[in-house]
């Protein structure tokens, strides 16, 4: 039975990824042995690492002297991370703009001095507009989350936040737009919503960002740098995913084909659902609504209900808002293509339709 699977994470996957996966779980290569067999010291595994890096950097135009690392943890696991790497002479800031970065900056107030600045969603495109710089102006590096799954807030134009040192947390659109990384000295990224599934953190950074301290070893950036990402035994099958998901990318047209699919799918979604503005709420202002995830609350909440239970006779699985907030959550990652987002549409049209009176 097809299921139409609008999960914000962990995410739907491209059949053809699956499939190659599947292959590779029998016998990887030829190679005799399972790809869940493939030891992290592998030459097999040196060239999936290899190809990994050369993907990442042509789909995002990662520079020449920025390292790149796959490591554990998910990006919680961040959290403490990053505050004992970075902002070592100075404070860290902290723009709250949802759920995650405020996550983000109870964690890093137990570790270090954090400055913080709330931001409500309808005043994110007044703040980027104006000469933001005097907000953290005290802060050596600045913490950002580029999207709040939770929320349904994106920020995606960096060099409009004028800091010189961002720390970004893209862990749900990452691979979705192109961007600029003249500010962005790190940005991490959970692989579970665009590039893959649990189990790896993809993290790139400037090299010249790489400071010498003495932490314990998976504390230690600089450490973790000069080890390649395999200073202990990393999560070889996430990366192997990560890597069929980044051939997948390059062979769809990269960034400029999964912007334009994300542009395309999010309007048409939007556009929609605005249409029914006597039964549900948009609650995100239309600057800052997020293409990945599409959040939407009903006027009446017994149609919540309804909506969720109609859906999943549909087979249409996945869209419940986060626990913490209730709701609908339609994400519209990577994989998510047109005949998806049609059918959803289809349903939504359906279901309105049903009850309009």
């Amino acid at each position: 039975m097809k299921k139409y699977n609008f999960s914000a994470g962990p995410a739907k996957l491209h059949p053809s990824v699956i499939s190659k996966a599947q292959e590779s779980i029998i016998e990887y290569e030829n190679t005799g042995i399972s790809i869940l067999e493939i030891s992290h010291r592998s030459n097999e595994y040196k060239k999936i690492m290899e190809e990994v890096k050369i993907n990442l950097t042509s789909l995002l135009n990662i520079p020449d002297d920025y390292f790149i690392l796959l490591l554990q943890g998910g990006a919680t696991y961040q959290n403490t991370f990053l505050p004992h790497n970075y902002g070592l002479d100075n404070k860290i800031g902290c723009l709250i703009t949802g759920e995650w970065s405020k996550k983000t900056f109870e964690d890093f107030k137990l570790i270090k001095d954090t400055e913080k600045i709330t931001l409500e969603d309808s005043k994110i495109e007044k703040f980027l507009s104006e000469d933001n710089g005097e907000y953290f102006k005290d802060t050596e590096y600045l913490h950002i989350t580029s999207n709040e799954t939770i929320n349904g807030i994106q920020i995606r134009d960096f060099k409009k936040i004028n800091h010189p040192s961002l720390i970004v947390d893209m862990s749900s659109d990452l691979g979705s737009y192109k961007f600029d990384w003249e500010n962005v000295k790190y940005i991490y990224a959970g692989a579970q919503k665009n590039m893959g599934i649990p189990g790896v953190t993809i993290c790139i950074g400037d090299e010249a960002h790489l400071h010498d301290v003495k932490n314990p070893a998976y504390l230690n950036l600089k450490k973790l740098s000069e080890n390649d990402s395999v200073l202990n035994t990393p999560s070889t099958f996430s990366v192997y995913i990560l890597h069929l998901v980044c051939q997948w990318m390059v062979e769809s047209g990269g960034l400029e084909y999964f912007e334009q699919q994300s542009i395309k799918h999010s309007n048409l979604l939007y556009d929609q659902l605005g249409s029914y503005s006597e039964k549900l709420i948009l609650p995100v202002s239309q600057f800052a609504r997020s293409r990945s995830n599409i959040v939407f609350n009903f006027v009446d909440n017994n149609f919540e209900k309804k909506f969720l239970s109609e859906a999943e006779k549909e087979n249409i699985v996945g869209i419940e808002g986060h626990r913490s907030v209730g709701g609908i959550r339609i994400s519209l990652y990577n994989s998510v293509d047109y005949e998806m987002v049609d059918y959803i549409s289809e349903f939504i049209t359906k279901f309105f339709k049903k009850y309009e009176n």
